[in-house]
């Protein structure tokens, strides 16, 4: 699970109860009006089906859903990771065929080492 990150995560989670939570205010307030008992009564019962409605679906997304986002979302980066490494590749493929087509060998390859005499010294000494 290390495709999203935390902040990500408590956001879509204060998302989450928000929406569960106006959700059970609706429902609430079109049938739990019938309930005979007083306030303390009420308000006990509406904290309780919100927590354990906000538990009972968070417990059903985690276990239905967060596997297949977290994939969906790591495979994603894994084809954008390939797709990156096969554009690098094209493009050196490019500088070699321009440095075959002008004949450039690197710099690195004409040079001999730096503590070595030239031949063309050599053949003037003598």
């Amino acid at each position: 699970m290390a495709v999203l990150n935390q902040d990500t995560r408590l956001i879509m989670t204060i998302l989450f109860v928000g929406a569960l939570s106006g959700a059970n205010v609706f429902f609430y307030a079109n049938y739990g009006i019938d309930f005979p008992h007083g306030i303390l009564a009420h308000s006990i019962l509406f904290g309780l089906m919100t927590v354990g409605a906000i538990m009972i679906m968070k417990a059903l997304f985690d276990l239905a859903l967060n596997d297949k986002i977290e994939m969906w979302l790591l495979d994603r980066k894994i084809a954008a990771f390939w797709e990156r490494k096969a554009r690098d590749e094209q493009q050196r493929q490019k500088m070699r065929d321009s440095a075959r087509q002008f004949n450039y060998t690197p710099i690195a390859q004409q040079t001999e080492d730096e503590n070595s005499v030239g031949n063309e010294f050599l053949a003037a000494l003598q």
